[in-house]
C-alpha cells in the first residue's frame, strides 16, 4: 500500500500547542502497547476470574496480536481515505470501548472479542500515530520524533509488565485495564482540539480487500491450530489436521491471489531479497520472547513460586531500567556502528539469559533480576539493527510496504511464538512430571515429611502440588536452554545477510534509523548525494 507524500503546507506546532500535541499522539501509541503490557503479568488472575486455565488465558495475548497484526495492513489505505484525525479518533474510541468487557464482563468470550477488537484499534493506532508525530514536528525535530516513536511503542512492554503487577496486587487486576480510559479521553481531547482534518487530502483508491480477507483466513486458522492443539492432543485430533490443512490451503491460495494483483495487500516479493528474509526470524523471534516468554516466566512465579502480581512484575522491571535507555540512544548508535554487531550483542545476551539462568525451588530474587537485566539490555539492541539490516539496499519508494510486512510478520509471528512457547511449557512439565514420579515415587514425601509434619490426606496432597511445582520449574528451565539455543540460531542467520547496509549504490554514510522510519510513513529523509559527497573520505 503506498503512502501518499506529505503536503507540503502542513504547520509544525511550537510552544505550549506542540507540547500538548505530543503528549497526546504519545499517548496514544503509549495506550495501543500498555494494552497488551498489562495482561503479561496478569494472566494467572484472568484465568481464575473466568475460571479457565492459565494456557487460555494466554489467548488473552494471541487474540490481541492476531488482531494488532491484520489491522496494520489496511491502516495506511484507511487513514488516506477517511482522514487521519478521524481514524486517530475511531481507533481510539474503539480502543475504549473494547475495553469496557475487561472491566464488567464475567463472560471469557466477550472477554477475548474485546481483546480482539482492541488489538485491531492498536494495530490502526501504531503507522498512524508515529506519521503525525513526524508531520506536526518541527523541521528541526522530526528525526527526535522517530526515535520518540520507538521509545512509545517499546517503553510498555518493558516496564508495564511491573505497573500492572502493582495495580493488580493492589486492587485489582482490572485496574490495569481502567487506566486505558483517563489516558484515552486525554489523548483523545488534545489531539482533536490542536488537529484538523483537510478533507483535500483524502483520497479514494483501491485495496486488495480479497487478499487481506484470504490473509485473516490463514492467519486465524493456524492460529486456532496453535491455541486448541494441546486441548485436543496435536495430530491425534481429526480437527486438527483438517485445520492445519484447511491453513495450508487458504495460505496457497493467498500467495496465488498476490503474485497476480497490481497492488497488493502485501508486497511479497520483497520475501526475495536476502537481508529482508535473512532477518526476519530474528525479529519474530525476539518479539516472541519479549511477550511470550516473559509472559510464561512471570505466570510460572505466580502459579508455582507464591509471587504475588506485584513482585512478579518487578522481576521484569530490570528490563525497562536495562532497555528503555539503550533504545533510547540507539538511534545515534546505529550511525556509527555496523547493525550486524548491534544485532550480534543483542542475540548474545539473549543466549546468555537463557544458559545462565538458573531455576530451582531455592532460586532467589536477586538472580532473577540480574537474568532480567541481562535479557533488558539484549531488548535495547533488538528492534534498531534488525531494521536496518532488513531495509539496506531497498529504494525508498518500498520501504512502506517493507514496514507493512515486517509489522504483520512480526507481531503474527509473536502470536504464534507466545502460543507454541506455551503449549511447549505445558507438555515438558507433564513429561517431567510422568519421569519424577516413575524415577523416585517417594522423593516428594520424604522431603516433605522432614519439614512439615503432616499425615493422611494432607501428605498426598503436598506431595501432588511439590511433584507439579518442580515439573513446571524443570520445563521452564527447558524453555530458558531453548530461547538460548534459538538465539545463536537465528544470530547465525543474520551473519548472511550481505553489508554494507546503506540504501544505494553511492550512498557513503550508513542509513540511519531514524531515515528508515521517516520514509517508511512517507516523508523524505534520505540525505542528498551532495551530503554523501561532504562525509566521503
Amino acid at each position: 500500500m503506498a503512502v501518499r507524500p506529505v503536503s507540503p503546507v502542513v504547520p509544525a506546532f511550537s510552544g505550549m500547542d506542540g507540547v500538548l500535541l505530543l503528549l497526546g499522539l504519545s499517548s496514544g501509541l503509549l495506550l495501543a502497547s500498555w494494552s497488551l503490557a498489562w495482561s503479561i503479568p496478569t494472566l494467572p488472575y484472568i484465568a481464575g476470574a473466568y475460571s479457565t486455565s492459565l494456557d487460555h488465558a494466554i489467548w488473552s495475548l494471541t487474540f490481541y496480536l492476531l488482531a494488532w497484526a491484520l489491522a496494520v495492513v489496511p491502516a495506511t489505505w484507511l487513514y488516506q481515505r477517511f482522514g487521519e484525525l478521524r481514524m486517530f479518533q475511531i481507533s481510539l474510541i474503539l480502543l475504549m470501548v473494547a475495553t469496557l468487557p475487561d472491566v464488567f464482563s464475567d463472560h471469557f468470550g466477550l472477554f477475548l472479542g474485546g481483546r480482539f477488537l482492541q488489538g485491531m484499534a492498536a494495530g490502526f493506532l501504531t503507522p498512524l500515530t508515529r506519521r503525525l508525530l513526524i508531520r506536526y514536528a518541527p523541521p528541526r525535530w522530526q528525526k527526535t520524533a522517530a526515535d520518540l516513536s520507538i521509545v512509545n511503542l517499546v517503553l510498555p512492554l518493558l516496564a508495564g509488565p511491573s505497573l500492572a503487577g502493582w495495580i493488580a496486587y493492589t486492587w485489582d487486576w482490572r485496574a490495569a485495564a481502567v487506566l486505558t480510559f483517563p489516558v484515552g479521553l486525554l489523548a483523545l481531547g488534545m489531539v482533536s482540539a490542536l488537529l484538523r482534518d483537510d478533507p483535500n487530502e483524502r483520497v479514494r483508491q483501491p485495496f486488495d480487500w480479497i487478499g487481506l480477507a484470504l490473509l485473516a483466513a490463514w492467519s486465524a486458522t493456524f492460529q486456532l491450530v496453535l491455541n486448541r492443539g494441546e486441548d485436543w492432543n496435536w495430530w491425534d485430533a481429526p480437527a486438527i489436521r483438517w485445520l492445519t490443512g484447511l491453513g495450508a490451503v487458504l495460505l496457497v491460495a493467498f500467495f496465488l491471489w498476490e503474485k497476480h494483483q497490481p497492488q497488493p495487500c502485501l508486497d511479497l516479493s520483497l520475501l526475495r531479497r536476502r537481508n529482508y528474509v535473512l532477518a526476519l526470524p530474528a525479529l519474530v523471534f525476539g518479539w516472541g520472547l519479549l511477550l511470550g516468554g516473559n509472559s510464561l516466566f512471570v505466570s510460572a512465579l505466580i502459579s508455582h513460586a507464591n509471587y504475588s502480581a506485584f513482585w512478579a512484575g518487578v522481576v521484569l522491571l530490570p528490563m525497562a531500567l536495562g532497555g528503555v535507555p539503550l533504545i533510547a540512544v540507539m538511534g545515534p548508535i546505529s550511525h556509527r556502528v555496523n547493525p550486524r554487531w548491534l544485532a550480534t550483542i543483542c542475540f548474545g545476551f539473549v543466549a546468555l539469559y537463557g544458559f545462565t539462568t538458573e531455576l530451582n525451588l531455592h532460586s532467589n530474587l536477586s538472580s532473577l533480576l540480574l537474568s532480567h537485566l541481562i535479557e533488558g539490555i539484549a531488548i535495547g539492541f533488538y528492534l534498531v539493527p534488525l531494521s536496518l539490516i532488513m531495509f539496506s539496499r531497498l529504494p525508498q519508494r518500498r520501504l512502506p510496504a517493507a514496514a507493512t510486512l515486517q509489522n504483520f510478520v512480526r507481531i503474527l509471528g509473536g502470536a504464534y511464538l507466545s502460543s507454541a512457547f506455551s503449549a511447549l511449557w505445558m507438555r515438558h512439565g507433564d513429561t517431567f512430571r510422568a519421569h519424577l514420579a516413575w524415577q523416585s515415587p517417594s522423593l516428594p514425601l520424604l522431603s516433605l515429611l522432614e519439614r512439615w509434619p503432616v499425615s493422611g490426606p494432607a501428605v498426598q496432597a503436598l506431595s501432588i502440588q511439590r511433584l507439579t511445582t518442580q515439573s513446571a520449574v524443570l520445563s521452564m528451565q527447558s524453555m530458558l536452554w531453548l530461547w538460548g539455543w534459538m538465539a545463536l540460531v537465528v544470530l547465525a542467520l543474520v551473519w548472511l545477510t550481505k553489508g554494507p547496509y546503506r540504501r544505494r549504490a553511492g550512498q557513503v554514510r550508513r542509513v540511519t534509523i531514524e531515515q528508515q522510519i521517516m520514509e517508511s510513513a512517507g516523508f523524505d529523509a534520505e540525505p542528498s548525494r551532495e551530503e554523501d559527497a561532504k562525509h566521503a573520505p
